[in-house]
């Protein structure tokens, strides 16, 4: 039976030739226009999923099997993380509870190593720290920046744990951004350009203007180039479009598609793998900067094929109350929080506090909000 063998069991003993003739068939029933562009293999953390890749308007798509009775959410705090992520956690508090000390220890690391790029920096921090004392932490903030405390702090802010049966999906492997509007191609060295009339208003002011040393050029709230990988003399368009969260999920259900909600999101980040975090249970001190390196880590495909959790500055919508996942809008990293408290909005399972605020009328096309689109087999 063809609907059984779209669940992940009967799916994982099925051979690349019967996965091939169900995606076929499927495709036939969907009113969309997907093209199948091949099977290919994704692995992380052990899960391993031969599934097919579509095309569709040229982006990329992934099915991914459907999965009974999926564990999901949290309730086990820091429990599983490897020695050395524990080690980074106790660190990481001292840089907070006592930064002298800890800005001291990195300075004699980073003369151990002869790592002149940083050393200066370091004696700078603790001159300055030395003369400017900060005041001694209060009785909270040590409560906070404590094993006990952020074992809380993660049980307050995890979805509860539950177990779902979720059904097949058809599923975006890349983010859009909400608002992002493209409108066409223009080339530099031809001034040749294919904005529709109507939307021209909105970019003339910039079209031929734009300074096309850099990749990507953003006039906020109004319009962005980006070079083409084809021709570094053509760029493509877009317009940053007033959009909420009612529009957003409005012009989805008028595509054919939905965003996912916080159930599926969960099971398509961790597979319903008991770890808190996508990647797994260790750490890097590099993680807290990939996204911003030239090869991110994080956005590499996970087990299913898709980038997601990967940035913290990137809220990823999903139609549930906790609206967004996967990031926190950079909150933690800009405010300068240590090492895990700035991983943990790419949690698998983390509810960003903020959120706690209604979107609903906010204008979400500001650069922080993402979305995929998915499509549900039923």
């Amino acid at each position: 039976m063809r609907n059984a063998e779209l669940y992940a069991d009967e799916w994982a003993a099925l051979s690349t030739e019967r996965k091939k003739e169900i995606i076929e068939s499927l495709l036939v029933d969907v009113a969309l226009p997907f093209v199948f562009s091949g099977m290919e293999t994704f692995s992380l953390n052990g899960i391993t999923t031969e599934t097919a890749v579509l095309n569709y308007a040229g982006r990329s798509f992934v099915f991914v099997p459907g999965r009974k009775q999926a564990v999901l959410g949290w309730d086990s705090g820091i429990e599983g993380l490897e020695e050395s992520a524990l080690e980074i956690i106790a660190f990481s508090f001292e840089s907070v509870l006592n930064p002298l000390n800890w800005w001291k220890k990195q300075l004699a690391l980073a003369a151990d190593a002869k790592d002149d790029v940083n050393l200066s920096y370091f004696e700078e921090r603790v001159t300055e720290l030395e003369h400017y004392p900060p005041a001694e932490p209060n009785d909270e903030m040590k409560a906070f920046y404590s094993f006990s405390g952020l074992e809380k702090y993660i049980e307050e802010n995890t979805s509860p744990v539950r177990i779902v049966d979720l059904q097949p999906m058809i599923i975006e492997r890349e983010l859009n951004e909400v608002g992002l509007v493209h409108l066409g191609q223009v080339n530099r060295r031809t001034n040749e350009h294919q904005v529709p009339p109507d939307d021209l208003d909105h970019v003339k002011d910039y079209l031929f203007t734009f300074d096309t040393e850099a990749a990507t050029i953003d006039y906020s709230g109004r319009c962005r180039f980006e070079r083409t990988e084809e021709d570094p003399d053509l760029y493509d368009v877009y317009i940053h479009k007033h959009s909420t969260d009612k529009d957003l999920i409005r012009q989805l259900y008028a595509e054919g598609f939905t965003l996912p909600t916080e159930d599926q999101w969960e099971y398509l980040c961790g597979a319903g793998l008991r770890m808190l975090f996508p990647f797994g249970n260790r750490f890097d001190e590099d993680w807290r900067y990939a996204y911003m390196s030239e090869e991110n880590i994080l956005e590499k495909p996970n087990m299913f094929g898709l980038s997601i959790a990967y940035d913290p500055y990137k809220y990823e919508m999903v139609n549930a109350p906790c609206q967004v996942k996967g990031g926190d809008g950079g909150a933690a990293l800009c405010g300068g929080e240590p090492l895990f408290y700035t991983m943990l909005p790419l949690s698998t399972y983390w509810r960003e506090p903020r959120t706690d605020m209604a979107l609903e009328d906010e204008d979400l096309a500001n650069g922080f909000y993402f979305y995929r689109r998915v499509l549900v087999i039923e």
